[in-house]
């Protein structure tokens, strides 16, 4: 039998052209964890798309933590027949996964949504920073023939929260309806979970011939059911880690907790929980829906193997060592974190399922970020908050970078008294919804030098000013100049071409009378990637074109921390008009690379020293050509570089 790691090198030459990722919109990364969401029945990517996180936390820290996960549901149909519909099962791609997938999408829209006043996305029926709201059905016909749909239509609600202290879940609220026409009995609904946990930049996912391959067997995982964590009495939740930590760079957890059903689990044999948790290897799957009898050749009964649907309502917690399997040594474990039964879900009737895909630095924090997430759920998804983020813009100086934000205000262009929910309130003019009171009290600016984060970005960016109104409250410091009717903060000595985030975040002042503690909003909310340098050349001024660095050493401060890799390379041009091109080519005259420069705020432009396709580069010297699509001037330089 094949391994998963196998079987994945000997597809990843194709990887990035076949698999058929989610969307790219798809993702619950309003917070510091970034889940892939698809409208199949399945969550996470399969590890396929390195421009897209699977489950990463934090994120931008290439720190992965799941392969895939899935829906499942399983019911006796009026007929008597036991079947079970599934979002994901153990595959080793998510090309394979697309075979037996049971799900499909139907013809409702998917919606995005925020409830931040300010965002583009604003919809006030958003339960969350980012709310993503996708509907599928099991009427789906397979070539194997090997699937009988139940009759269901799922709507699941991905909710994620930019605000700090609920920045580490995803919470999957799904609606379960029947639209078979009959009745379905005994009804059971799970989470099928493949999590998997590495850093991208040490074991590599993506690329075969980059790195070391991603190693599934070196996880451990377990679960916790009520009576195993003091002051979580209720809990039911899963959990996996990377047994090595991949040299200490990818030491965080992953967990699945069930957070609740409406209505509410009451198993009519009180001895059966109402939570079942079974994990297995990758492979161990039940091959069919319902048990089956296998036979000797002789004619006699050898066995009954469970089905899918037997191993949903075992009532089993499958954790630590026991006689049949040690649960606590390193594997690719698949998980299943089921409930019921439902005793019948009548046609066109509805049940709620709800899971938290929750991420913690450790054990401790595991649990504690979990528990937000399971009040979250019980306060229906009302979670507080204060001021939202401002909206950036972005401009470049020499070695400097200047953030310009529009404040808000309380009344219209007519002196008209604005909405409370207004868009152009924010975040100065913020009215809270807990107290109906304004509740903007300043500005806290982030900075990280960096591309990928290896923690939480709160603690690893470096807080390089603070702004307090003067009210009396807090220190008093004053808001940063108002200029053009735009908020301007300049931040100077910085490196040009060198990789740097910010984040402007708002906070409110802590609200005696109200008992509120102070709201922070989230840091990507308006988080920006941003690499300083000189502006564009002004149009119809001689081209100053220059390169750095020059010449180019592979290995160099430039390259990520693996140079030896072709991934992560940059080389910058610089002093470009707004809208120009630019080319490379060797000294026999063939076309390397063409580059595409279009920015009224950036003058600069990176090559990740590859060609066009896609190919490593060898040593030597290029020559690059610049030309000002405005005027058609053109301006000529030489680079080299030694790998």
């Amino acid at each position: 039998m094949f391994s998963k790691l196998l079987i994945t090198l000997l597809i990843l030459v194709v990887a990035c052209s076949v698999y058929a990722t989610p969307r790219k919109d798809m993702v619950a990364d309003a917070g510091i964890i970034g889940l892939a969401i698809s409208n199949l029945g399945y969550f996470g990517n399969g590890l396929s798309n390195p421009n897209q996180p699977s489950c990463e936390y934090p994120l931008n820290s290439n720190v992965e933590h799941l392969f895939l996960g899935g829906l499942w549901v399983g019911a006796i149909t009026a007929d008597g027949t036991v079947r079970v519909s599934t979002g994901a099962q153990d595959v080793s791609n998510l090309v394979a996964g697309d075979e037996m997938r049971e799900f499909k999408d139907t013809d409702d829209p998917v919606q995005t949504m925020s409830n931040i006043q300010n965002s583009n996305i604003y919809n006030p029926a958003s339960l969350a920073t980012k709310h993503i709201e996708c509907y599928s059905d099991d009427y789906v016909q397979l070539e194997s023939g090997n699937h009988t749909p139940l009759g269901l239509k799922i709507v699941l609600r991905a909710l994620s929260w930019g605000s700090p202290y609920a920045d580490d879940f995803v919470i999957l609220d799904y609606a379960i309806i029947n639209i078979s026409g009959a009745e379905l009995r005994d009804v059971y609904v799970g989470l099928w979970t493949d999590t998997t946990v590495g850093n991208t930049e040490i074991t590599n996912p993506y690329d075969g011939q980059g790195g070391t391959p991603w190693n599934y067997y070196d996880d451990a995982n377990g679960g916790w059911q009520p009576g195993d964590v003091d002051g979580d009495p209720n809990i039911w939740m899963s959990y996996e880690y990377d047994f090595d930590g991949d040299d200490d760079m990818a030491t965080s957890w992953v967990g699945n907790r069930l957070l609740g059903t409406i209505p509410e689990v009451e198993p009519e044999e009180t001895w059966i929980p109402p939570v079942s948790y079974n994990a297995w290897t990758f492979r161990d799957l039940p091959g069919t829906d319902d048990s089956d009898t296998t036979w000797t050749q002789e004619g006699e009964i050898e066995g009954i193997a469970l089905g899918k649907y037997q191993l949903m309502s075992n009532g089993m917690f499958t954790v630590g060592e026991t006689q049949e399997v040690d649960y606590t040594t390193a594997s690719d474990w698949i998980t299943l974190m089921s409930t019921g039964p439902f005793p019948t879900i009548a046609p066109n009737d509805t049940v709620h399922v709800t899971f938290a895909i929750t991420c913690g630095a450790d054990s401790l924090s595991l649990l504690a970020n979990s528990k937000v997430a399971q009040v979250a759920y019980d306060q229906g998804f009302d979670i507080p908050a204060g001021p939202p983020s401002p909206v950036l813009e972005l401009s470049y100086d020499v070695n400097s970078v200047i953030l310009n934000w529009t404040p808000g205000d309380s009344l219209d262009a007519e002196g008209q008294v604005l909405a409370t929910d207004a868009p152009a309130r924010s975040p100065e003019h913020h009215i809270s919804k807990i107290t109906a009171r304004e509740d903007f009290q300043g500005y806290r600016v982030y900075r990280y030098r960096g591309e990928t984060f290896g923690g939480d970005p709160y603690e690893e960016a470096t807080l390089v000013a603070q702004f307090d109104k003067i009210d009396g409250i807090g220190f008093d410091t004053g808001l940063p100049p108002l200029i053009d009717g735009q908020r301007v903060f300049t931040d100077t000595s910085l490196l040009d071409g060198f990789a740097y985030w910010y984040s402007v975040i708002s906070f409110s002042a802590p609200d005696v009378m109200a008992g509120l503690p102070e709201f922070q909003s989230g840091f990507y909310e308006n988080a920006m990637l941003v690499f300083p340098g000189p502006g564009p050349s002004a149009p119809g001024s001689e081209m100053n074109v220059g390169v750095f660095p020059n010449p180019y050493r592979a290995g160099s401060l430039f390259d990520n921390r693996y140079g030896e890799r072709e991934l992560g390379r940059k080389i910058w041009f610089t002093g470009l008009p707004e809208n120009s091109t630019v080319r490379v080519y060797n000294l026999s005259g063939d076309l390397v690379r063409t580059l595409h420069h279009n920015s009224a705020v950036s003058g600069m432009e990176s090559w990740d020293i590859l060609s066009q396709p896609t190919r490593a580069i060898a040593s030597g010297l290029y020559v690059y050509v610049v030309e000002d699509l405005a005027t058609g001037d053109i301006a000529r330089g030489k680079l080299v570089i030694i790998k």
